[in-house]
């Protein structure tokens, strides 16, 4: 038995986005970055692979039916699929939630509580920003909310993240800030995929009990429960390329 994760970002629509020009994020955060393009959605394309999701019977997991399968021994729905969306951008509540919530399917936020802003502003398509909380809460009915740090969601140079270097100590009072506000606080994703054996002992220690990282496969019964596959659904994905990631996940 088996099940698939797809990892989403940012969704635009495909005559608004220039793929050639680094998108700027905006986030309540001290904090500059960009996000590369392959990690954009076009919106068309996200709603045709809901729609080959939906037309093919697939049921869209929950965390509940996650940690069920993992610590109970349940038995996960035929044709699973979970669904997570990385940094709670404000397209997400823009395109993302309405299609998910036509088709009645779950999805995850990993949230990174630094980044909310307190209150919501215009959408920008040039800039990728983060929604405010308010814009966060009304999608409830569709999104569970996970842990992806408060204010740890950095990488340097170096290509290390800011909770690699952190204390113990800070690690936890960061963890905890943003367990206190999403609904899953031991339900954890690694900031840009970045993570060795020392950080998920170190998860381990701050009561973090999954952990998903950017690693494409499927998950089985023996799957390390700190180092869970996903995978990248990336900008221009054909509905044939989306067709192989779900195929290789079915509930087997």
């Amino acid at each position: 038995m088996s099940f698939n994760v797809l990892m989403y970002h940012e969704f635009r629509e495909r005559d608004t986005f220039d793929r050639t020009k680094p998108s700027i994020i905006s986030v309540e955060q001290n904090y500059q970055d960009a996000l590369p393009a392959v990690l954009f959605s076009y919106l068309d394309d996200f709603e045709k692979q809901m729609n080959y999701l939906k037309s093919e019977g697939y049921h869209t997991l929950t965390l509940q039916e996650i940690k069920k399968f993992y610590e109970n021994g349940a038995t996960l729905p035929e044709k699973s699929v979970l669904i997570t969306i990385d940094d709670a951008f404000q397209s997400v509540h823009k395109y993302a939630y309405p299609v998910l919530k036509s088709l009645q399917f779950h999805a995850v936020s990993f949230v990174v509580l630094g980044w909310l802003s307190q209150k919501q502003k215009d959408f920008d398509p040039t800039v990728s920003m983060v929604m405010s909380k308010k814009e966060l809460e009304e999608m409830k009915d569709v999104f569970e909310f996970a842990n992806h740090t408060t204010n740890l969601h950095i990488r340097h140079s170096d290509g290390t993240a800011a909770m690699q270097l952190v204390s113990m100590e800070d690690l936890k009072k960061d963890l905890i800030a943003c367990g206190e506000y999403v609904g899953y606080p031991e339900v954890f994703a690694y900031p840009f995929g970045i993570y060795n054996a020392n950080d998920s002992e170190r998860l381990m220690k701050a009561d973090v009990n999954y952990a998903f990282t950017t690693t494409p496969g499927t998950n089985t019964i023996d799957t390390p429960l700190l180092e869970l596959h996903r995978d990248t659904v990336t900008l221009g994905c054909s509905i044939e390329e989306f067709k192989a990631i779900i195929e290789r996940g079915e509930n087997k």
